[in-house]
């Protein structure tokens, strides 16, 4: 029984070590309730841009009108510019399948719900089943759940969007097509024969930086991830003669985890294990051996072994030459006489001792009363 129950307990181990996958708090598991609405055209991707400074490459792949706009919890002053969620919706005409959407825009007066989320027109459709697009568009607002998950931007790389407003003393630019959490913790630059700077987000996906003097390329792009803190640099992204407005692409961009593309689990149901039926006890018949019969006893035939004769060893006597110390004749010390002049001591002359005349003490003679008689 023991011996089961230990094998029982490893196994549950061995079991919880396989099932346990680490996750990070954006990749979340569970939904969330939240609102939607969409603006813009029908089909179309919201408006051009947003405030996060996108412009018009949210209609164009990767991105594909699959976009947008938070509301204040959801932008938190251009921080959550990049990010991405999942919708699903529960009403009869959606497809109950999640879509993914990436913010890149700010709905200001999306307020009505903790969390909303202002769709582009396309996005919203994209909830609903086959030709019921427009009637799912034509509800308005629903309520939906919603979870935030890994941006995935198949076969593209991070680009840098200079701001039309860049100049040698002030730069400025937009990070798009960045897998992962999607969005920054901090973003450094930097110039050539320099260290890094950092610089300064602009409430959206603009950083800028004023460095105050002229900056020479090309340029290093260091960015760090918001959620997960990986640290990844584009290497001369930013070409020496680099031009205002323009769009220029690098060779890296985020991984995206591996666990985050896997189908969500199905527990299977329990199994219900038939009881055990204990065997009959096995009564086992007595085995009887055959009585051992000792070995007689060997008698070794006794070995003679010839005499070994050695040859006596003559060795040479080795004669040593005597050794003739010479005597050594070592001079006598004459040490001189130390004469050491006679101490004379002065005699003490102490005082006689006058002992003390004996005190004679006078008798007392105390008068007594006289008794009178009566």
């Amino acid at each position: 029984m023991a011996l089961f129950t230990c094998k029982y307990f490893c196994f549950l181990v061995a079991l919880f070590a396989i099932s346990f996958k680490p996750c990070y708090c954006h990749n979340e598991t569970h939904w969330k309730p939240a609102g939607i609405t969409w603006y813009g055209e029908r089909e179309g991707f919201g408006s051009s841009g947003g405030a996060c400074g996108y412009g018009d490459a949210v209609a164009k792949p990767p991105y594909n009108c699959m976009i947008s706009a938070g509301g204040p919890s959801i932008y938190q002053d251009g921080k959550g510019c990049g990010t991405c969620y999942e919708v699903v919706c529960d009403h009869p005409f959606c497809t109950k399948r999640p879509v993914k959407v990436m913010i890149s825009d700010e709905c200001p007066g999306c307020t009505k719900s903790a969390v909303h989320f202002d769709l582009s027109g396309k996005a919203f459709g994209a909830l609903a089943h086959p030709g019921q697009g427009d009637q799912l568009r034509n509800l308005g607002e629903l309520k939906v759940k919603y979870k935030r998950v890994f941006c995935e931007h198949p076969n593209s790389k991070i680009a840098i969007h200079i701001d039309p407003g860049a100049n040698p003393y002030y730069m400025s630019f937009a990070v798009k097509f960045v897998n992962g959490d999607g969005n920054f913790e901090c973003v450094d630059i930097q110039p050539a024969g320099e260290a890094y700077l950092k610089m300064e987000r602009m409430r959206s996906a603009v950083w800028k930086l004023n460095a105050g003097r002229a900056l020479k390329g090309p340029f290093d792009v260091r960015l760090t991830s918001a959620v997960t803190k990986t640290v990844l640099v584009a290497k001369c992204v930013i070409p020496e003669k680099w031009s205002p407005g323009a769009i220029y692409h690098s060779v890296v961009n985020f991984a995206v985890p591996h666990f985050a593309h896997k189908k969500p689990i199905h527990h299977h149901k329990p199994i219900h294990h038939k009881p055990i039926h204990h065997h009959k006890p096995i009564h086992h018949k007595p085995i009887h051996h055959k009585p051992i019969h000792h070995h007689k006893p060997i008698h070794h035939k006794p070995i003679h072994r010839k005499p070994i004769h050695r040859k006596p060893i003559h060795r040479k006597p080795i004669h040593r030459k005597p050794i003739h110390r010479k005597p050594i004749h070592r001079k006598p010390i004459h040490r001189k006489p130390i004469h050491r002049k006679p101490i004379h001591r002065k005699p003490m002359l102490r005082k006689p001792i006058h002992h003390h005349k004996p005190i004679h003490l006078k008798p007392c003679h105390r008068k007594l009363p006289h008794k009178t008689h009566k």
